[in-house]
């Protein structure tokens, strides 16, 4: 009888794809010229909200296939969760006084 030897996990479509959602999403929050997120626009920010979602799921989704490496679905999983990080900072330095909470 002979055994099959286990197929050797490597970095799929599903994990390329939540670390480019990820990096796009973190962008999308942080960085100035790309920034869409907290600017005012509705339409920015159902765009961020949208890809932090549909991050977090493809990376859960890449987490729990067998055949799949997990580093980049760890890291587009905290990548994608960027829009909550942001929020996250904003309250602390508010609570902290670092940053004024009204105009």
């Amino acid at each position: 009888m002979e055994t099959q030897a286990p197929s050797p996990k490597t970095f799929g479509f599903i994990s390329w794809l939540s670390l480019i959602i990820g990096v796009t999403s973190f962008f999308l929050v942080f960085v100035t010229p790309t920034r869409v997120a907290n600017t005012g626009s509705a339409i920015g920010d159902s765009i961020t909200l949208s890809l932090m979602v549909m991050g977090i799921l493809i990376s859960i989704f890449g987490l729990l296939k067998k055949t799949e490496k997990k580093a980049l679905s760890v890291i587009g999983l905290l990548l994608s969760l960027s829009f909550i990080f942001f929020w996250i900072m904003i309250i602390v330095l508010m609570v902290t006084g670092q940053i004024p909470f009204a105009p």
